[in-house]
């Protein structure tokens, strides 16, 4: 069962740097459990890696979360690879993170690391009503 700790609207503010808003990735243990972050703009990058590295029927009770991107590096190498995986990522964000407006993706293959299953991904993107164009990097490996 589900308890109801209470609701209170943090803001980037002074006044509530000590509220945490989520955990950050990777997961790794901190000072009383899981480390946390206390920004909007790192739990919104937090969220997208969360999002685009889960695949698909991982989460538990929620099989369409996540992106597929894992799978789609195992599908034809060709040269419409890095336009699936932007249509993929576009896809995901848009339909689990409608707060987060993407402005690009750039996705760096090599083709060494295409043949190892592994490309970079860097996303510029805002979100909410912050008119910052923020960037979240990582590496996706099939």
């Amino acid at each position: 069962m589900a308890v109801l700790l209470g609701n209170k609207i943090v803001k980037d503010t002074e006044s509530f740097n000590d509220y945490a808003i989520g955990i950050s990735l990777p997961i790794q243990i901190g000072n009383t459990a899981f480390n946390q972050t206390f920004q909007t703009v790192e739990q919104v990058k937090s969220n997208i890696k969360n999002l685009l590295l889960t695949k698909k029927g991982e989460r538990v009770m929620q099989p369409e979360f996540g992106s597929g991107l894992q799978e789609a590096l195992f599908e034809m190498n060709d040269n419409d690879l890095e336009e699936r995986l932007e249509d993929i990522i576009n896809n995901a964000i848009e339909t689990w993170l409608p707060y987060v407006t993407v402005d690009s993706v750039d996705i760096q293959a090599s083709n060494e690391s295409k043949d190892r299953n592994r490309v970079n991904v860097s996303i510029k993107y805002k979100y909410s009503n912050n008119i910052n164009l923020n960037e979240v990097t990582f590496t996706v490996q099939g």
